[in-house]
């Protein structure tokens, strides 16, 4: 009771703190700000995935505004009225989403002109361009007459491509008001219209991100000085994470010139502990087999691997290999190291190879967590199986009979792996396979130092003390690891620093 209770009052001590911290370091500076206005009858009913919040949100952040309010509406012309006249006096811009087709229900243009005491009118400029594209009938199209009465006062913008050509349809803007339509697609095109007429004109914050290896209490000092010293020119934003594999805090800084936030970010580096400040790779997956690659050099147990890798890649088809996959930090590592030897030799490989996970007995919820993120992030093609592995090897081959080879995770000083080669058959009590692993030879320091360097996403497991995972009844964090006991409260080192690497499977009982 008093390992649960201390480790609840720890809980939310930081959640309290970091509610606070957010609070006081949001002292905003004059700051451009967006309102979004998701408008269909199909998103409410559940009948159409909303996939334009998530985009627009992730790309009006990153080009530095900041988002007051989202909303979701029927197409109901009041309502919407109400809701885009409350947004415009509120936010620098305002983007809505949908009802600007040619159907009855789509009523977004006559609710904004009425929200900006504006009428609808044919616009000849927007009904020559429908015209051209329609034909000769267009004239009579009532489709092509309603997608050309707009309000009044709109502006066309029709923005810039890649090579500084004008573009063919415009946006429709009226005020500070943007109306882009719904279909994900075409969204996505009008926002680049929307960046090239509105973000040109308006002076967005700079937005930068910083990340700390140590906690919130452990900067809480430095931050403070730092918002009485850049105050009303950088807005903080404080951000702890308690899943994150590479960093304990994030921090945003917000600025309208980034001469400041870079002087904010050398106050940091002059003022906490070496070290504290991480360089993340929040895409680890970018260009990943030229981040590989490029290690080949100066990580010699990465060269066995690749060439072993490569070998198989070129004997077999990908409909006759598989990857087992656990969720443990080998197979972490096999998965990466095969997926980035596979974008080098032909990316289209990648969607055609099956992943096995064989799950046998109760499993932590963090390796399921784990396994579903890695499914998501790679793209994975996974069978999961339950039972022992032998029998399920078997099931899956009778289930995908031209698999040849399976791609294992496993290294010397694993049980029963005392007399393995890189290429080996199966033996004879279990279906006939060949197993293939690149990683044979590594030491657990090598596999740490492959998934550390990358910077890939593991188990968060192995943060609190793990160092070897099995069933949830049978795996323990590592006693070696631990460095506190407060009042039955166990404080663990991460596996990555485990000293002695013989002691790795004292995580097993």
């Amino acid at each position: 009771m008093l390992s649960k209770n201390f480790g609840k009052f720890l809980y939310l001590r930081r959640n309290l703190l970091h509610s606070c911290l957010f609070n006081y370091y949001s002292t905003a500076s004059p700051e451009v700000t967006a309102g979004i206005l998701i408008i269909g009858d199909e998103i409410l009913n559940g009948q159409t995935k909303d996939t334009n919040t998530p985009f627009l949100i992730k790309n009006l952040i990153e080009s530095g505004l900041k988002i007051n309010k989202i909303s979701v509406l029927r197409d109901d012309v009041d309502v919407i009225v109400k809701e885009v006249s409350e947004l415009s006096e509120k936010c620098t811009v305002v983007l809505t989403s949908g009802g600007i087709g040619p159907t009855h229900d789509d009523v977004t243009y006559e609710a904004v002109a009425r929200a900006c005491n504006d009428t609808l009118t044919l616009n000849s400029e927007l009904f020559s361009i429908l015209k051209e594209y329609f034909g000769s009938n267009a004239d009579e199209n009532p489709a092509v007459i309603k997608l050309s009465r707009i309000p009044q006062t709109a502006t066309l913008n029709y923005g810039f491509d890649k090579k500084g050509r004008k573009g063919k349809y415009p946006l429709v803007s009226i005020k500070n008001i943007y109306m882009l339509p719904g279909v994900p697609m075409l969204l996505e095109r009008g926002f680049q219209t929307f960046k090239t007429s509105f973000l040109l004109r308006n002076k967005p914050l700079q937005v930068k991100k910083l990340f700390f290896a140590i906690d919130e209490f452990s900067i809480t000092p430095v931050l403070n000085e730092a918002v009485k010293l850049f105050k009303d020119r950088i807005t903080f934003g404080s951000y702890p994470s308690f899943s994150q594999n590479y960093y304990k805090v994030k921090l945003t800084l917000e600025s309208e010139e980034e001469k400041w936030i870079d002087e904010a970010w050398k106050y940091f580096e002059q003022n906490l502990p070496s070290g504290s400040i991480v360089t993340l790779d929040e895409n680890p997956l970018k260009s990943a087999s030229e981040k590989l690659f490029a290690l080949v050099e100066t990580q010699p147990y990465l060269q066995v691997a690749i060439s072993v890798t490569e070998e198989l890649l070129a004997k077999y088809s990908t409909s006759e290999i598989c990857i087992c996959f656990n969720g443990g930090k080998d197979c972490t590592a096999l998965l990466h190291l095969v997926y980035c030897c596979i974008q080098k030799r032909n990316p289209a490989d990648w969607s055609k190879i099956n992943v096995l996970y064989v799950k046998n007995g109760e499993t932590f919820k963090e390796v399921d967590n784990f396994i579903e993120a890695a499914v998501k992030n790679y793209n994975l093609n996974l069978i999961t199986m339950t039972g022992n592995l032998k029998e399920s090897f078997q099931k899956f081959l009778q289930q995908h009979p031209k698999v040849k080879a399976v791609f294992m995770g496993s290294r010397k000083g694993d049980p029963g792996t005392e007399k393995l080669d890189h290429l080996c058959q199966t033996d004879q009590d279990w279906p006939s396979i060949m197993r293939i692993l690149p990683i044979l030879n590594w030491s657990y320091s090598d596999v740490w130092s492959f998934i550390r360097t990358m910077q890939l996403p593991y188990c968060i497991l192995y943060d609190r003390g793990y160092t070897s995972l099995g069933t949830k009844s049978q795996t323990v964090a590592n006693p070696a690891l631990l460095i506190a006991n407060i009042k039955g409260f166990q404080i663990y080192n991460p596996a990555y620093m485990l000293k002695d690497e013989n002691e790795e499977r004292k995580s097993r009982l």
